[in-house]
C-alpha cells in the first residue's frame, strides 16, 4: 500500500446477481454457496444493478421464513459506485461516508465490472505477506 493504489489493482472482476423477483431463500443459497458476501439486483443479466443484498440485510431475517420475501423486497439501494480508475483511498472514504463495506466498480461507460469490499481495502493496507519463521 503506497497511498497511490487505484481501485482497479485490488477490486474483485465480476458480479453475482438475481432479479429482483428472485426468493430470498435462493439468495441466501447463493451466497453460502459461492461465498460471496453480497448479491447484486437487476431486472436482466447485463443491465446495470438497481440494489443490494448484503448478509447483513439476510440475517436481519434470521429465524423467520425467507420463503415468501424476494430479492427487491429487502436489497438496498442505491448502489454506491466508483470507477475503477479512482484510487483506492477515495473508495475508503466513500465506504466511510455511506456506512457501506462494498462499492459497485464501474467502468469509463458506466458498466458494472466488479466489487470493491472493505476487505480488499484491509488485504492492500497488509503489504507484502508476513513471513512466519518456526524456530
Amino acid at each position: 500500500m503506497n497511498g497511490k493504489t487505484s481501485v482497479r489493482d485490488i477490486y474483485h472482476k465480476g458480479i453475482i446477481f438475481c432479479r429482483p423477483d428472485t426468493p430470498l431463500q435462493e439468495v441466501v443459497r447463493i451466497m453460502a454457496d459461492s461465498d460471496v458476501h453480497a448479491v447484486f439486483v437487476a431486472e436482466r443479466e447485463g443491465e446495470q444493478p438497481i440494489g443490494v443484498i448484503s448478509h447483513t440485510d439476510v440475517i436481519r431475517h434470521y429465524g423467520r421464513s425467507v420463503q415468501e420475501l424476494t430479492a427487491s423486497q429487502v436489497m438496498k439501494a442505491p448502489i454506491i459506485t466508483i470507477s475503477a480508475e479512482a484510487l483506492a483511498e477515495e473508495a475508503a472514504a466513500q465506504m466511510l461516508e455511506h456506512a457501506v463495506h462494498r462499492l459497485l466498480v464501474v467502468d469509463t461507460q458506466g458498466n458494472a465490472v466488479g466489487v470493491l469490499s472493505t476487505t480488499d481495502l484491509v488485504q492492500d493496507m497488509r503489504g507484502t505477506r508476513w513471513i512466519w519463521y518456526m524456530g
